[in-house]
C-alpha cells in the first residue's frame, strides 16, 4: 500500500493508551476506549456522538497495524510480554470500535447506529475482512509460537489498514462540518496525528524483515514509511510553505518535536542497520518494538500540544 507523504485523510485527536499489563480483557478495552479524548479543535463544535466517532474511526487505522506487529514480535519471541498484551488489546478494541461504529455503544459515546448507507456499507466491509484475521489473532494469544497464525494476520494487515482509513474519511466527510479552523492549522493536527500509525506500521515492517516474512515487501515499506515519517517531523519543525506547514508555533511544541526526533535518530539506527543487510540481535529488536511504543506515546503528547495551541487562537478570537 502506497502512503502519501503527506495524506491528510487521517486526522484525530484521541489519547493513547498502552497497554500496562501482561494481559487484557474486555473491561479495560472499554475502560480505554472510554477515556479517550474527544475535544479535538477539528471536532469542537460538532454535535451528538460526531467527536467520538471520529476518534474512534481513526484508531481503527493504528490498530491494524499495532494487531500486525505484536502478532510478528510475538511469534519472534521479541518483547513477549508488551507483544501479548498489545496485540490482546488490540483485538478487544478493534472488535468494541467496530461494533460500536455500526450499532452504536453507550459505553463509548456512541448514541446509535450509523445513519450512513456509505459508512454501512464500508463498516461491514472492514469488519468481514478482520474476520478473516480474528481468529488468526486468538491463536497467536493461545499460542504465540503459531507462525501460520502470524502469517495469516500479515497478509491481511494492509488490506485492513487500506479499509479501515476509508472508513476513517467516510465518517470524518459524513459527521463533521464546517468549523472556525484554518487550513494550515488543521495540516498542523493532521499531519501530526497520522504518524501515530506509522510507528506501528514501521515495527511490523521490521519485524517482516528480521522473521524473514514477506522481507522483501517489508524491506520496500520500511524505507518508504521511514521517509515519510522523518520528512513529516522535520516539516513539522522546521516549516514547508510549499504545503502551508509553518515551524514549531511554540516553545512545547518544538521542545515536543525535538524530543520525537532524538528517540528516531535511535530507533533509525537499528532500523539502518536491517535496511543494509545486518542481523539485530535480541536486545535491539526489543528496542524497536519498546521504542515505537514509547514514540507513540510522546506522539499523543505532540497532537494534545498542538490542539492547545490552536484552541488558544480560537479562544483569542472570540
Amino acid at each position: 500500500m502506497k502512503l502519501p507523504v503527506l495524506s491528510f485523510a487521517i486526522a484525530s485527536g484521541m489519547v493513547y493508551f498502552p497497554a500496562a499489563h501482561a494481559t487484557a480483557d474486555l473491561a479495560s478495552a472499554v475502560d480505554t476506549l472510554s477515556r479517550l479524548h474527544t475535544e479535538d479543535v477539528l471536532t469542537a463544535d460538532l454535535e451528538s456522538d460526531a467527536s467520538d466517532r471520529i476518534h474512534l474511526a481513526n484508531r481503527l487505522t493504528m490498530l491494524t497495524q499495532m494487531a500486525a506487529a505484536s502478532s510478528c514480535a510475538l511469534a519472534s519471541e521479541v518483547a513477549v510480554e508488551e507483544s501479548h498484551a498489545n496485540l490482546e488489546e488490540a483485538m478487544y478494541e478493534m472488535d468494541l470500535i467496530l461494533d460500536a461504529l455500526r450499532y452504536g455503544d453507550d459505553r463509548l459515546h456512541i448514541l446509535g447506529p450509523e445513519p450512513s448507507r456509505r459508512v454501512v456499507h464500508d463498516l461491514d466491509l472492514l469488519a468481514e475482512e478482520w474476520r478473516k484475521t480474528h481468529d488468526a489473532v486468538e491463536s497467536m494469544l493461545r499460542d504465540g509460537h503459531d507462525p501460520e497464525s502470524a502469517h495469516v494476520i500479515d497478509d491481511h494487515n494492509l488490506i485492513l489498514l487500506e479499509e479501515a482509513t476509508v472508513v476513517a474519511s467516510d465518517i470524518m466527510g459524513r459527521h463533521s462540518h464546517p468549523f472556525e479552523i484554518t487550513q494550515a492549522n488543521a495540516v498542523l493536527i493532521t499531519v501530526a496525528g497520522r504518524q501515530r500509525m506509522l510507528t506501528q506500521k514501521m515495527a511490523k515492517d521490521a519485524c517482516e524483515i528480521w522473521s524473514g516474512y514477506h522481507d522483501e515487501n517489508g524491506r520496500a515499506d520500511l524505507e518508504e514509511t521511514m521517509v515519510i515519517f522523518e520528512n513529516s517531523f522535520n516539516a513539522l519543525l522546521n516549516g514547508m510553505p510549499a504545503l502551508g506547514i509553518q515551524p514549531a508555533p511554540t516553545e512545547t511544541i518544538r521542545e515536543d518535536l525535538e524530543d520525537i526526533l532524538a528517540r528516531w535518530e535511535v530507533l533509525r539506527g537499528n532500523l539502518d542497520l536491517l535496511l543494509a543487510g545486518e542481523e539485530l540481535d535480541m536486545d535491539q529488536k526489543y528496542e524497536v518494538i519498546h521504542d515505537f511504543d514509547v514514540e507513540l506515546g510522546n506522539i499523543e503528547h505532540l497532537v494534545h500540544d498542538y490542539n492547545a495551541f490552536v484552541k488558544t487562537g480560537l479562544n483569542a478570537m472570540h
